[in-house]
């Protein structure tokens, strides 16, 4: 197995590196300012909405900056502002496993003709489409509107500028020759409203959307202003928001509120255009607001492709999420009024992977969007598991939309106004990963009340349909565990010869399985549930493998190796946590050479393969991540999904907020804790500086450290909660001192080089190597 090489090279020398001399920030500072303010974007066009826009928010309202001829447009987007109708008329009714047992038996049920668009029936039904997911853009987030700014004295030049101070969060925009900003805006973080300085003079612009009314436009007491009303449907009562704009002197003020946070959205987007706060009162409230976040954590790494990325997927992912807000779907901001796949939440991947920075980069409250909209779909995932697979627990789909109701049952719509796609709705795993996130956040700030009321239900019922579908698969000691669709692959194949015993099923249940095992004992409820859970674990078999040598893992039983989409032979080590450094080395072994000889088209594994790779410390993965950076970085700072060259017409689409997960490839290479233990630089190239401060692993623990591979300097551990840190030893004897005692004392090693240590909530511990 190809793997970097440690414990051969780590010894005490002293590294010095830049600016890590000190390792830890003093307390109200931002850790690394200067790797900050480096990963500051610079575009010389800003013509090109997707190279070149700018973007900005501040969590919940956000808006694309970019030039159209002699103007400066900002397109508006707010989270919460979803045009939720569906038409569930359109659809058949909802499949069920035993229809689909019962289909695999025939000889020509399967393959569907389109597993895009086709449809599970019984034998001598059919169904015309499109169906509600393919006749209307609908449900989808809607664009707010757009601001236009001209300017007669000063139009802006044809190739004008733009920059975005990340530690700020504002972008300058500059004429070619200038370094005088022709405008400077900012997304206030404590507020929804826009401050614009400029002498340019804006245009409100309405969206025209097609099967929406026209919005109401007007102008009052020099406010230009609209409101536009989104309709309902059977079951969701509609709603509508406001836009108000606002020009004193060179500032402009917009607002833009929703019927979901106020019964008067006019009224209260003028009110915030003319608050009687000037607008230097407003800069610096919002720098605030920025300067507490940064200050929170920081890297810095020799190598400034992966250091900027770090630092740019967290600032975009702040710009799109904050605690409270609704979550945002598969678009950073839009670019036209019909987002591909609805923009809606796709949880086969997308969505999770737009959140996976947050955690490590020491912000897990960005995650509580995710965490609301998951907790909130129980009962209906509860209602479609009795459906679909009459089983108790709940199911997860791999499309969910903003504003379901609740509960299907009191639904007027057809099928508890439920869509549901006939092929890739059915993947089991896919039902586990919506809830791993919930249970990561927790792993990682475990606080017992959000655990009891939150993380546990969802995690227990999900576990509990695992175990009541094992309970029924085929098999005695161990199942044969489907019907299942392996993501993005194969569809329903004839006779299900390619639907049973799906590596990334196979991971995610185990996962689910025994998370909800230990969390029923952190809480201490539902023995007999755990029970039943730990018998569901032992009966699931083994990853499916190739037939042909080298042996390799597949996706499903009885497939060969393909080309994939999504890397399903890898996500038993991550996403799934199965397969880490900790397991037996014949396991390594077999799913580093998987990862090494795995086949991808290029579109959505970057960062799932990333952090594979980091987490078996296989060799090159550094390079490998920057590589794939490079290949699909934008003037602007943000990710392609494919990679730039070649051109690819899923680069068209918009800007895709899963690749704000790449934070975390670039975190896995300093500092890692799956399985509950801790590795500082497991997959750092030989010869690559790094430092970090407050980097948040596994059981609640900030971890400060600075140096190399070859050497670290020092190490710091700050526990928030107490309780049991498991520690890597990065030295080949380990020395530590609390930061109540004065000396340092020796640890004692397990055979895997693995210190355990007791903590208390709030005390820092310090580590060195000993001499």
């Amino acid at each position: 197995m190809k793997k970097i090489a440690r414990s051969n090279l780590l010894c005490v020398l002293l590294l010095p590196i830049s600016s890590l001399a000190h390792l830890i920030a003093a307390p109200m500072e931002i850790p690394y300012p200067k790797a900050l303010a480096d990963a500051a974007v610079r575009v010389n066009d800003l013509r090109n909405l997707l190279d070149g826009s700018l973007i900005i928010g501040n969590g919940d309202l956000n808006a694309l900056v970019y030039q159209e001829k002699d103007g400066l447009v900002m397109s508006l987007t707010k989270n919460d502002v979803w045009d939720a109708r569906i038409d569930t008329r359109l659809d058949p009714p909802l499949p069920t496993v035993d229809l689909i047992k019962k289909l695999g038996a025939l000889d020509t049920a399967f393959p569907l003709k389109d597993n895009n668009r086709d449809f599970v029936l019984p034998e001598g039904m059919t169904w015309q489409g499109p169906d509600s997911y393919s006749a209307a853009a609908n449900p989808c987030p809607r664009q707010c509107a757009r601001i236009v700014w001209t300017s007669q004295n000063q139009p802006l030049a044809a190739t004008a500028r733009g920059e975005l101070d990340l530690r700020s969060a504002k972008a300058r925009i500059l004429p070619k020759m200038s370094k005088r900003p022709w405008a400077e805006i900012r997304c206030l973080a404590q507020q929804n409203l826009l401050l614009v300085q400029t002498k340019a003079v804006p245009r409100l612009q309405a969206i025209v959307s097609a099967g929406l009314p026209a919005a109401e436009t007007g102008v009052h007491d020099s406010i230009h202003w609209l409101r536009q009303a989104i309709p309902g449907d059977l079951d969701w009562s509609g709603m509508q928001f406001a836009v108000a704009v606002k020009q004193d002197d060179s500032w402009c003020r917009i607002a833009v509120v929703t019927s979901c946070e106020s019964d008067d959205p006019l009224s209260d987007a003028m009110a915030l255009v003319t608050g009687v706060l000037r607008p230097q009162e407003l800069v610096n409230r919002h720098e605030m607001v920025w300067r507490q976040f940064w200050e929170k954590s920081g890297i810095e790494i020799s190598d400034p492709v992966l250091q900027a990325a770090w630092y740019r997927s967290l600032y975009y992912l702040r710009c799109f999420s904050k605690p409270g807000v609704q979550s945002v779907g598969l678009f950073a901001g839009l670019i036209n009024d019909t987002p591909a796949w609805h923009g809606d939440y796709h949880t086969n991947y997308n969505l999770q992977q737009t959140f996976w920075s947050a955690l490590a980069a020491n912000h897990p409250e960005l995650a509580e969007p995710y965490d609301r909209l998951i907790f909130d779909y129980l009962p209906r995932a509860s209602w479609l598991a009795k459906q679909v697979y009459g089983i108790e627990g709940a199911y997860y789909p791999h499309v969910l939309y903003a504003y379901e109701p609740a509960n299907p049952q009191t639904c007027q719509s057809n099928n508890g106004r439920q869509y549901l796609h006939h092929t890739w709705g059915l993947t089991l795993g896919v039902n586990g990963f919506s809830v791993q996130p919930l249970w990561w956040r927790y792993k990682y700030d475990p606080d017992p009340k959000r655990l009891q009321s939150v993380v546990y239900p969802a995690i227990r019922d999900v576990a509990l349909f695992y175990a009541g579908f094992i309970e029924r698969c085929e098999g005695t000691a161990t199942v044969r565990l489907g019907p299942s669709v392996s993501p993005e692959h194969w569809g329903w194949t004839r006779h299900l010869e390619r639907n049973y015993n799906c590596s990334f099923d196979i991971a995610l249940i185990r996962y689910i399985l025994r998370a909800a095992v230990e969390a029923a004992g952190l809480v201490g409820r539902d023995e007999p549930l755990v029970e039943r859970f730990k018998t569901a674990l032992q009966r699931l078999p083994d990853y499916p493998l190739s037939s042909d040598e080298p042996v390799i893992v597949v996706d499903v039983e009885g497939a060969p190796a393909i080309t994939y989409n999504i890397p399903v032979p890898a996500t038993p080590v991550f996403p799934g946590d199965e397969v880490t450094w900790w397991s037996e080395e014949q396991q390594k072994e077999l799913f580093a050479r998987t990862i090494d000889r795995l086949q991808w088209n290029g579109n959505n594994a970057t960062i799932m393969l990333a952090i594979a790779r980091a987490r078996l410390s296989m060799a090159g993965t550094q390079e490998w991540l920057k590589k794939e950076i490079v290949a699909r970085l934008r003037s602007n700072g943000t990710l392609a999904l494919n990679r730039l060259q070649p051109p690819q017409r899923f680069n068209d689409f918009g800007h895709y907020s899963e690749q704000f997960g790449v934070g975390m490839a670039v975190s896995e290479l300093l500092l890692q804790s799956v399985g509950d233990v801790i590795r500082i630089f497991p997959a750092l190239t030989v010869g690559t500086r790094a430092g970090f401060t407050n980097l948040r692993c596994q059981g609640g623990f900030l971890i400060s450290a600075a140096g190399s591979m070859e050497a670290l300097n020092r190490l710091q551990v700050h526990s928030l909660y107490g309780g049991p840190l498991r520690l890597a030893s990065p030295w080949p004897r380990l020395q530590m001192r609390r930061d109540s005692g004065s000396r340092f004392h020796a640890l004692e090693l397990d055979q895997r080089g693995v210190a355990e240590i007791e903590t208390l909530p709030g005390e820092k511990l310090l580590f060195q190597g000993e001499p």
